[in-house]
């Protein structure tokens, strides 16, 4: 029963959650990119915007509980997380 279990945060699995977030941020760029490309086009397809403005959001989300993941296990375990100060 894993009822309560938390999972140890060890560096190979911190390295894995930073480089998770990198993937998610440049996704997230690349998706501002097809955003702005199809608004600056002549007919820009409301239904697409809305699709890729969801998408965009739902990265960000997730680059934030990812985010939220390692500055919680840094307080608990004094490990230093990427553009956190000290």
């Amino acid at each position: 029963n894993r009822k309560g279990n938390k999972m140890k945060m060890t560096p190979d699995r911190a390295d894995s959650i930073e480089a998770r977030i990198e993937s998610l941020r440049q996704r997230h760029a690349r998706l501002e990119d097809t955003i702005h490309s199809e608004t600056t086009r002549p007919l820009p397809s409301t239904a697409r915007l809305r699709q890729l403005k969801t998408r965009k959001l739902l990265l960000k989300d997730e680059m934030a509980y990812y985010d939220g993941v390692l500055r919680t296990s840094s307080t608990l375990g004094g490990r230093h997380v990427k553009g956190q100060s000290a």
